[in-house]
Order: C-alpha cells, then sequence, then structure tokens
C-alpha cells in the first residue's frame, strides 16, 4: 500500500521517438494548443516545432 510519502511517477510518451519518459524529469516539454507535451531531447521537441501537425493528437 502506497503512503503519503511516496510519489506518483508520471510518465509520458515523447510523440517523436515514441520513448517513455517521466513527466518530472523530461528534459524537455512544450505547450501546444493547450497539451503539454513531453521530449526525452532538445531534437525531438525542435522536431515537434517544425512539424507539429504530424504528432500533436
Amino acid at each position: 500500500m502506497a503512503t503519503e510519502r511516496e510519489e506518483k511517477v508520471m510518465a509520458a510518451i515523447d510523440p517523436v521517438c515514441a520513448m517513455s519518459v517521466e513527466e518530472r524529469d523530461a528534459p524537455e516539454r512544450l505547450d501546444y494548443e493547450g497539451t503539454t507535451y513531453y521530449f526525452c531531447s532538445t531534437d525531438c521537441r525542435e522536431e515537434f516545432e517544425a512539424n507539429p501537425e504530424d504528432y500533436a493528437n
């Protein structure tokens, strides 16, 4: 059973490379059309910014 001291780890999928990243530790994040996207690297964030229609849900 979880205690109050344990933090729930929220995982996200980098929309560019499909790598799993922890939201709190993601090196890059970007808000786009009301959604926050999390990225494993600056390269993935830059690719998303260049072509958001290819990656945004």
